[in-house]
């Protein structure tokens, strides 16, 4: 009976490029993959890829649509999927921070409400709590800094890997959340089902990719 093949899902964006440069490395030919293509799935020897939207990867593979995938821990700890997460690669290194405006003064008050811009609610909102504060999330996909030049929030929660965008924005960072790099994430039934194959992928990425 011939191997099922692994089904990898890959997020678009951000790390993409670093994790083809992954693939290839391990000796996984990545020639079938055109990064230009709209296609979605590309058909490699020994396994189907997946190209997602990076926030879905850690629901395709909890659900089993995919058997692993390679993501940024920021979409992991935002989905608060049920899933493996056996490597930290070395790429896609940045941060989650929260940032106000430059002349603003910021106090992390217990009891006080506070309304964050950001496209991590589930983070930003458990970071909030934490401090004891009453959050307010207003979620944006995209131009967050916008939000608090104009009035729309007090903070914004997102990810930075220099801070330039932040700083060009006339905002600063005042805290950081977490670091983020990339991970092998891994669905818990796929990885008592092809535990070899998985397992065997899982060594040549962690070879090439720590």
């Amino acid at each position: 009976m011939a191997r099922k093949r692994i089904i990898l899902a890959l997020a678009k964006g951000r790390i993409f490029n670093d994790t083809l440069v992954l693939l290839k490395r391990s000796g996984i030919s990545i020639k079938k993959i055109d990064k230009k293509s709209r296609e979605l799935i590309f058909e490699l020897d020994g396994l189907t890829i997946l190209s997602c939207k990076p926030s879905d990867v850690p629901k395709y593979v909890e659900l089993g649509a995919a058997d692993c995938g390679i993501v940024g821990s920021d979409c992991i700890t935002e989905s608060q999927c049920d899933i493996y997460e056996p490597l930290s690669l070395n790429f896609g290194h940045c941060r989650m921070i929260v940032a106000i405006k430059k002349n603003q003064k910021f106090e992390f008050k217990a009891g006080k409400e506070i309304k964050i811009a950001t496209k991590y609610p589930n983070i930003a909102s458990e970071y909030f709590k934490k401090k004891k504060m009453i959050p307010e999330i207003i979620y944006l996909n995209g131009s967050v800094e916008l939000a608090p030049l104009i009035g729309l929030s007090d903070v914004i929660v997102d990810i930075t890997e220099t801070g330039e965008t932040i700083r060009k924005n006339s905002l600063k960072i005042i805290d950081t959340i977490m670091n983020i790099s990339a991970k092998f994430i891994v669905n818990k039934t796929s990885y008592r089902i092809l535990t070899k194959d998985i397992q065997s992928l899982s060594d040549s990425i962690k070879k090439n990719g720590l």
